[in-house]
């Protein structure tokens, strides 16, 4: 399965390359002018200080690099759960029977994944609003960057990590899909759950694993990344994931176990399930 994620692995490590040491370099000046500001007495805008932030988030993410700032770093990032909505703090659950494998820090983080989700669902928002209050973008903030900074416990809770983060970026609004972060995590995606396809791991947890093939799966661009998540996916279906479902609502049940959005998530998803299922009926019927 290793040869499967080769060509993955190659254009991960080329987007990468010669990036981390630039990135350091850059965040480490502009820390030395923070501090410089800060002796001389220079009040920043708020705005800057998240532009700095999700920068060096950012460019930790896409490329490897060490984090200069965190999360905590800049007072105007902080955020805790809002007591008077702890109904919205639940872990989902799909993840509820997963505590040994994906660990306790990762699950709390995930109760804040489902708290943003209910905000992306509430009637306040379009399918394309941009959800950018304030307290979202550091509800945000909080929740990524405390990924970021989790060591994975093995390679299942690894691809979690990742999915999750995609999760979380997809759910503010069209802008943030259209860059090139989430096109980046589908496809490190990707390459995990290639590498890990052989792994007994997943027979024990298949409504996990079609989850994340298909929110990965869901936001790839066309092309070779899409092309190999359909190649996985089909793969899995004639394999460990037969008979799990064999319907659109079968499917959309065990995706709801998890985190899942109709607003963010399903115009997607549905494509990508066309894509698996529905096209190739076409084209037969076509070509009959």
């Amino acid at each position: 399965m290793l040869v499967d994620g080769l060509p993955t692995l190659q254009r991960l490590l080329k987007a990468r390359r010669g990036l981390p040491c630039q990135v350091q370099i850059h965040m480490g000046a502009i820390r030395n002018l923070l501090e410089a500001c800060l002796k001389q007495g220079i009040v920043l805008s708020d705005n800057l200080k998240r532009a700095i932030f999700w920068q060096d988030l950012n460019s930790s993410v896409m490329t490897g690099s060490s984090r200069t700032f965190h999360h905590q770093s800049f007072p105007e990032l902080s955020w805790s759960r809002d007591k008077t909505s702890s109904t919205s703090f639940k872990l989902p659950p799909g993840f509820q029977v997963l505590s040994s494998v994906l660990g306790h820090t990762f699950l709390k983080i995930m109760e804040d994944v489902h708290a943003l989700q209910q905000i992306r669902d509430t009637n306040l928002f379009g399918p394309e609003d941009a959800v950018s209050m304030t307290n979202v973008d550091n509800h945000q903030a909080s929740i990524q960057s405390r990924i970021v900074d989790l060591e994975a416990a093995s390679s299942i809770s690894d691809c979690c990590h990742v999915g999750a983060y995609l999760c979380s970026t997809m759910l503010r609004c069209k802008r943030w899909r259209a860059s090139v972060v989430p096109l980046h995590l589908s496809l490190r995606l990707l390459y995990k759950l290639q590498k890990t396809d052989t792994e007994p791991g997943w027979d024990e947890h298949r409504e996990l694993l079609t989850w994340l093939l298909h929110i990965g799966g869901a936001f790839a661009p066309a092309g070779t990344t899409r092309s190999e998540y359909l190649e996985l996916l089909k793969r899995n279906l004639e394999g460990r994931l037969r008979g799990l479902y064999t319907s659109w609502p079968e499917l959309l049940g065990i995706l709801e176990k998890f985190i899942w959005s109709d607003k963010a998530f399903l115009a997607q998803v549905q494509a990508f399930w066309n894509e698996v299922y529905i096209q190739p009926e076409l084209d037969s019927y076509l070509r009959s």
